[in-house]
Order: C-alpha cells, then sequence, then structure tokens
C-alpha cells in the first residue's frame, strides 16, 4: 500500500457490513488498486470451488439456487458408490458394476456329492408260504433187493411203474427263514437351487452429490 498508510486506515470508523458495491483496496504487484466487494468474493468462490469441484449435501439443496452465477450437475448413477479413477483421468464419470449377481456353474470350485447310505435294520422273522390246501403228489416207484419201494406209501406191483399216488400230507404250510439284514444304497442327489441373483450391496449411507459444470 505505497500512498496509504497503517495509520490512515486505523483511524477509519469499522464497518458493520458491505454491499457487493462497496470498494475495498488492494495492493496488485505494488500498485495500489481498488475492487468491489463483489469482484472479491467471486474470485474466492472460483478459488475454493472451480469447475469440476464436487460437493455433498446431506439435504436436498441445489447449489445452483445458493450460488448463483456458476453452474452444477447431479453426479448421475443415482445408487451407485464411488470409485477412483485412473491417473490420467479418462475414465471420469463412467459407471459399472451391480449390487448382484447370479452364480453359474463356472463360478463353483470343482467337486462332487458323494452318497453312501444303509437302511435300517429290520427282521422279518419267520415268513410262511401260502397254504395250498390239502393235496398229493405223484412219483415213480421201484425195485430194490427183490422188495417193492414205494414213496410215500404209494402201491405198485413189481417192476417200475410211473405216476404212483403218494399219500395226502393234509392242510400245511412251510417256513421260510430270512432273518435280520440291511440294504447299501448308493448314487447321486438331484440337482438342487433356483439360480437367483445374489445381493452384494454393502451397508450404505446415502448423500446428494453435484460436480460443477461452470
Amino acid at each position: 500500500m505505497a500512498d496509504i498508510t497503517l495509520k490512515y486506515l486505523t483511524d477509519l470508523s469499522s464497518a458493520s457490513g458491505a454491499d457487493e458495491g462497496d470498494l475495498l483496496h488492494i495492493n496488485q504487484s505494488g500498485n495500489d488498486r481498488s475492487i468491489t466487494v463483489e469482484v472479491l468474493l467471486n474470485a474466492m468462490f472460483n478459488m475454493r470451488y472451480p469447475v469440476g469441484k464436487v460437493e455433498w449435501f446431506s439435504n436436498g439443496i441445489n447449489p445452483n439456487t445458493i450460488w448463483v452465477g456458476s453452474t452444477w450437475a447431479r453426479l448421475p448413477g443415482a445408487g451407485k458408490t464411488i470409485r477412483l479413477a485412473n491417473a490420467t483421468g479418462s475414465d471420469v464419470l463412467q459407471s459399472g458394476g451391480n449390487d448382484s449377481l447370479k452364480i453359474a456353474e463356472q463360478n463353483l470350485p470343482a467337486h462332487s456329492h458323494t452318497v453312501n447310505l444303509t437302511t435300517d435294520l429290520y427282521d422279518h422273522g419267520t415268513i410262511d408260504t401260502t397254504n395250498n390246501g390239502s393235496h398229493i403228489h405223484t412219483g415213480n416207484i421201484g425195485r430194490s433187493g427183490g422188495s417193492i419201494t414205494t414213496i410215500a406209501g404209494a402201491t405198485a406191483d413189481v417192476g417200475w411203474t410211473s405216476n404212483a399216488v403218494m399219500k395226502a400230507a393234509g392242510d400245511h404250510v412251510h417256513k421260510t427263514q430270512i432273518g435280520a439284514h440291511s440294504h447299501k444304497v448308493k448314487g447321486n442327489t438331484n440337482d438342487s437351487g433356483s439360480g437367483e441373483q445374489v445381493n452384494i450391496t454393502n451397508s450404505f449411507i446415502k448423500l446428494a452429490g453435484w460436480y460443477r459444470t461452470a
């Protein structure tokens, strides 16, 4: 401040406020200059909020209405998270990714399912055959050592005779022993799953993002 002494400034009355058209004294490169409050504020604003600057808001404020004279746009891609651009900035404002994915067979490690089962132990005990009622059987008889041999009491003349009639045995059944046992079962399970998408969204809090365009 070549032409204005500090004592002169301190002797002036303090201003209670400032209007946009009020003049201020500045020194540029050793030269005294005057500047309005509006011009000074605009210069300070542009230094603080250059074009491309991003600002976050926790409410619905529109910066175009509070910072008149500058132009702001919403960050594109509602609901997306922020990811850093590359060093050259060539991919700034590009978007991608998803909040969910569908796992395909090729995403799973190679694996198999082994099934090795044994049925419950069960004892059938002794089982009776069905009752066929009273009946007789026919058969051949033969002579052995000069005497007549019969089958089941059947009678016949000396010599070979076929279709001799045996005595009736009466109503009866036969028993069959099965015993306790089990069965082993081996095989593969059926296909499972429905192919629904998996939600991979991280926990988040939402803010309104704006960036200056002009």
